[in-house]
């Protein structure tokens, strides 16, 4: 069964069948929002809330087939909620511990790692593309972008990225 087909059937009353759509895309969700926000414990969370706003407003979306891509945009929404929050705590620039990234995870390679360098706006454009695997006039109108813009950003992410991962490789030469 398609996503649409399952999507149909959770809004002809079969509540039972949403179960599948969460047990296609929540790793999606998940790795989505752990690699905007960097953080595991608040990806599951946000994951997971973004699925229970996906089914309450299941009948606002427009293409169901799209379902994966709707998602994705969900979890970005939520994560970039969860960054604001977690920095309206401010302190004095002097006083400001500096910033660190989490330690790898086992399952986590230095891509991963490298991803979360990138500023907010590259990754969000990264994880849309590749994560969500979404068209790039889908993120144009998920993002009210132009699809030019879109191709635009999503060039100079990846070229950014590619950059750290040169940048990694020299350094790791050194070490």
């Amino acid at each position: 069964m398609t996503d649409a087909q399952v999507v149909r059937q959770v809004l002809a009353g079969n509540a039972d069948a949403y179960a599948l759509l969460v047990q296609r895309h929540q790793r999606t969700a998940v790795a989505a929002a752990h690699h905007l926000t960097g953080d595991r414990e608040a990806a599951r969370d946000i994951a997971q809330d973004a699925l229970v706003d996906a089914w309450r407003a299941l009948d606002t979306l427009r293409e169901p087939a799209k379902f994966a891509g709707w998602l994705v945009g969900i979890v970005r929404n939520k994560s970039r909620a969860f960054l604001r929050e977690r920095h309206t705590d401010t302190v004095p620039l002097d006083d400001a511990p500096l910033p660190s990234i989490d330690p790898p995870q086992p399952q986590d390679g230095p891509t991963l790692e490298l991803l979360r360098m990138l500023p907010l706006k590259d990754r969000e454009m990264l994880v849309a593309r590749y994560i969500g695997e979404m068209s790039y006039a889908e993120i144009a109108r998920e993002m009210h972008l132009t699809v030019n813009n879109v191709r635009v950003r999503c060039c100079r992410a990846r070229r950014r990225l590619r950059e750290l991962m040169a940048e990694a490789g020299q350094a790791g030469e050194r070490s």
